[in-house]
């Protein structure tokens, strides 16, 4: 069995105790980077054998899915939120499912879902972005696309390049459109920007930018006036 493991997105306390029974008991553990796994499994008191995963290589493929077929029971983690969630894993979930192996992915930390909830923008249909394209034209290509649905957008992004994403979409969206930044979700540093595209990204931008992890929400509509 194939399990994929939501870790938590900043504060431990957030792992689920099925994820941590599950990884107290399988084969091995894969991950992106195995000196922020280790601190984790430390705290399980996990003595699993801890693994890189690197989805570019075909070769790490191929070892999961022998151990797999093999009747194997194998852990996947992300740095932080779920596998396959703007993070390795959809391949070797594809490739595992191709091959009829039982794949249970468990329910857990998400930063997309926990910032929807936290938003106040609509939740009832929403669209998830993960980071966009680097390129400007793609990145306005991307947003101008999504936007024509009238959803609320949801954005990963790193701190770098924050302030071009909300230029981005000040030009593309409209400077009154309804903007959300959570910054450094769960962690003892949270906090919420809410307004307008354009009094977001002043304020990010009057600051001189902040360090932490960013999830961007967008909405076409307007932001509400003020009563």
């Amino acid at each position: 069995m194939l399990y994929l493991i939501a870790t938590p997105i900043g504060n431990l306390d957030d792992l689920t105790r099925r994820a941590a029974d599950v990884l107290g008991r399988v084969r091995a553990v894969y991950c992106e980077d195995t000196r922020r796994t280790r601190i984790l499994l430390s705290r399980l008191n996990c003595s699993a054998p801890l693994l890189r995963y690197d989805d570019r290589d075909p070769r790490d493929e191929e070892r999961i899915l022998d151990r797999l077929a093999a009747g194997e029971s194998i852990a996947l983690v992300s740095d932080s939120g779920l596998p396959a969630i703007s993070d390795p894993g959809r391949k070797l979930v594809a490739a595992a499912r191709k091959l009829g192996l039982p794949v249970c992915a468990l329910p857990g930390p998400c930063a997309a879902v926990t910032a929807v909830a936290g938003s106040g923008l609509p939740g009832d249909s929403f669209i998830f972005l993960g980071f966009l394209p680097r390129s400007p034209s793609k990145r306005r290509k991307a947003l101008l696309e999504a936007a024509a649905l009238r959803r609320t957008l949801v954005l990963y992004e790193s701190p770098f390049r924050v302030l071009d994403l909300l230029s981005t979409a000040e030009e593309t969206l409209g400077p009154g459109a309804q903007a959300v930044v959570a910054r450094e979700l769960t962690k003892v540093h949270e906090e919420w920007l809410t307004g307008t595209v354009h009094s977001v990204r002043e304020e990010l931008e009057r600051r001189g930018g902040a360090p932490g992890e960013y999830v961007v929400l967008l909405h076409p509509d307007e932001a509400p006036k003020a009563p």
